[in-house]
């Protein structure tokens, strides 16, 4: 399965993917701060999370999805098998459809009135146009009270998404491959990083240390953006690139260190696998099990599909904190939403589609079965993060209202793609660089060329922000 074809993200927009950056509330609050360690149904009420006694008289809603992988597997933890706990509850039924593109279908789909009653909101849509496609769930303050990430598809103090569950940033790694190299302590640095891969290749000269997954490079490299907030280990990142008027690429900051692990990654090919264009995604899932594969930038989304195609050995799959450290000596892990569940505007079935909204982030139990984090703030987070023991954990400041949308809107309109992965994207380039063996005079002229167009929509979009300071 596709996780993320994105990814235009944000979820994320990763996620950020993205997803993502930008999105922002009516309010200057500060972002949460921890550490690990610490038919038309008829219904009462609109809101998300306050759906009254419901009954949904037989009717059918459909439910698009990018879960392919669960409704294929038709077991104990299928969708189908899953929801017929609120097909009982509310006397109705739900039709799964799933897509593998699904960014790409979904987002041509809009264009009709037809695009299922509850969908995972493609990340296409740009904050100021979700009123045009989706029904509204609460606002912020409601919605915040109860879930995690309720800012992230929030326009003008509204919310149009619940989160189906959220991850932390990191790398997927095989445990066990890791300590019989005899890399015991997790690495701090890139540096760290790229000599840890080399000793397992020195010691296992069979396994490949680092998977690129650059086949499927529109989405897979995209999960690199994900680490890019972390690595900043600011919260207020990206509010601060616009208010400050910073360029998106600056040395020692969190997109410049972010890429140029990657590309300093790339360039060292006794780590990768030996031909980058026959990468395979299904596959990989079991060579990592296997002891094929030792390490792969991913989202926490992924730890479960790896574990259960590890089989006997789901026990060796973990996940390791971005091998960055901060300015002030901490190593930072963001939280985000994966994708974000919506209800369709144009619904025949408006407030039993909101039902299923609640229903799944409330009890369904998905996120927990999936080790995500999940959106209910009242929940626990998942055993399979207990690497970032010693990692801050924050989720993105929230965006004040003059910025709201914005970054997104820049990301979109200067085709920079923060959260995309076209072949003209600069993580494509990037990689396709450092594979050619370039060296790092051609690195920051691909970050030159990504910060001059993300500077000229940025006057243009935020010429009366900056007019206003």
């Amino acid at each position: 399965m596709k996780k993320r074809k994105v990814m235009a993200f944000a979820l994320a927009g990763l996620m950020s993917a993205g997803v993502f950056a930008g999105c922002g509330k009516t309010s200057d609050d500060s972002a949460e701060t921890t550490t690990a360690a610490d038919t038309t149904a008829a219904a009462d009420t609109t809101a998300a999370g306050d759906t009254g006694v419901l009954d949904g008289n037989g009717a059918t809603i459909k439910v698009l999805t990018h879960r392919t992988d669960r409704l294929a597997d038709g077991g104990d933890g299928s969708l189908e098998e899953m929801t017929k706990s609120f097909e009982q509850k509310y006397n109705c039924k739900v039709q799964y459809q799933g897509f593998t593109d699904y960014e790409t279908d979904i987002s041509t789909m809009l264009s009709t009135n037809d695009y299922g009653d509850v969908l995972m909101i493609p990340n296409t849509v740009k904050l100021v146009d979700l009123a045009n496609f989706f029904e509204p769930l609460g606002t912020y303050s409601e919605m915040d009270a109860k879930y995690r990430w309720a800012n992230y598809k929030m326009y003008d103090d509204i919310v149009y998404g619940v989160s189906h569950g959220g991850t932390a940033t990191g790398i997927l790694y095989n445990k066990k491959i890791w300590a019989d190299a005899g890399v015991t302590e997790l690495p701090k640095t890139p540096d760290d990083f790229i000599a840890a891969l080399k000793t397992i290749k020195e010691k296992n000269p069979d396994t490949i240390p680092y998977y690129t997954e650059f086949a499927d490079a529109s989405w897979t490299l995209v999960q690199w953006q994900s680490l890019v907030v972390s690595a900043s280990g600011d919260p207020n990142y990206q509010n601060r690139i616009l208010e400050n008027k910073e360029d998106l690429f600056v040395e020692g900051d969190g997109y410049w260190e972010t890429y140029e692990l990657m590309f300093k990654l790339f360039s060292t090919p006794e780590v990768l696998e030996a031909d980058h264009s026959t990468t395979q995604w299904e596959a990989s899932k079991a060579a990592v099990g296997e002891g094929k594969i030792a390490t792969i930038v991913l989202g926490s989304w992924a730890i479960s599909q790896f574990q259960q195609a590890a089989g006997d050995n789901a026990a060796d799959i973990g996940y390791m904190p971005v091998p960055i450290t901060a300015k002030d000596g901490k190593q930072y892990a963001q939280t985000s939403t994966d994708y974000n569940l919506g209800v369709n505007k144009n619904s025949k079935n408006v407030e039993l589609a909101k039902a299923y909204v609640t229903w799944f982030a409330d009890e369904s139990g998905f996120a927990e079965k999936e080790g995500m984090i999940p959106p209910l703030k009242t929940a626990s987070l998942p055993s399979n993060l207990e690497a970032f023991s010693d990692c801050v954990m924050f989720s993105e400041t929230v965006a004040p209202d003059e910025l709201t949308g914005k970054f997104n809107e820049i990301d979109l309109d200067s085709a920079v793609g923060t959260w995309n992965g076209d072949a003209e994207n600069f993580k494509i380039k990037i990689a396709e660089a450092a594979f050619a063996g370039k060296g790092e005079d051609e690195m920051k002229k691909i970050f030159e060329e990504a910060n001059a167009k993300w500077a000229a929509s940025r006057d243009k979009i935020l010429a009366d922000y900056y007019a206003a300071q």
